[in-house]
C-alpha cells in the first residue's frame, strides 16, 4: 500500500463521516427544539406527506449595497424539508396574509428561494391542510448562456490536462 492509498482511503473515511453526520446529527438536533401550536401541526402535516424536516427557523440575511450604503433584510424560512432528492423551504400560511403578489414572490420569497439554495418553496397553510409550491425559473440572456458555457469548459479541460500530466509522471 503506498502512501497515496492511505490518503485516498482517509479522504474517503472522512467523507463517509461527513455525511453520516449530516444525515444523523438532523433528527437529534430537531428533537431539541420544543415546536407548540402552527409549528407542530405544521411539522406533523409535512411528516406525514412524506417531507423530511432538515432544519426548522433558519435565518439568512439578503443585504444590498448602492454605494456607501447597505440595505439589509433578514430572511426566514419556517422549514427546511427535503422530499427524495429535493429540497424545499417551507413558509406558513399567518393571519397577516393578503395573498399573493407579484411584489410578494419578488421581494419576500425569491430572496429567500435564493438564501437557502432549494427547489422550491412550499407555502402551507395548516388549517385548511393546503400546500401550494411557488417555484421560479430565471432566463438569462443568451450570452450569459454561453459565457458559463465556456467557462466550465476551460475548466473542464484544465482539470483533464492536469490529470493527464499526472498520470503520465507515474
Amino acid at each position: 500500500m503506498q502512501w497515496r492509498d492511505a490518503i485516498a482511503v482517509l479522504v474517503g473515511a472522512g467523507f463517509l463521516w461527513l455525511v453520516g453526520k449530516s444525515l444523523f446529527m438532523e433528527s437529534k438536533r430537531r428533537s431539541e427544539i420544543p415546536l407548540r401550536g402552527k409549528f407542530a401541526a405544521a411539522s406533523e402535516w409535512l411528516e406525514e406527506n412524506g417531507y423530511h424536516i432538515i432544519r426548522v427557523r433558519q435565518r439568512g440575511e439578503w443585504i444590498g449595497y448602492y454605494g456607501e450604503r447597505a440595505y439589509k433584510k433578514s430572511l426566514i424560512a419556517d422549514f427546511i424539508v427535503r422530499q427524495g432528492a429535493r429540497y424545499y423551504a417551507v413558509k406558513l400560511v399567518s393571519s397577516r396574509d393578503r395573498g399573493v403578489t407579484g411584489v410578494k414572490l419578488r421581494d419576500q420569497w425569491f430572496p429567500v428561494y435564493v438564501a437557502f439554495g432549494v427547489e422550491g418553496i412550499l407555502h402551507v397553510d395548516v388549517e385548511s391542510e393546503k400546500v401550494h409550491v411557488v417555484d421560479f425559473d430565471v432566463k438569462s440572456p443568451r450570452y450569459v448562456v454561453w459565457r458559463k458555457a465556456v467557462n466550465r469548459g476551460l475548466w473542464f479541460l484544465s482539470g483533464a490536462i492536469v490529470t493527464l500530466a499526472w498520470l503520465h509522471g507515474r
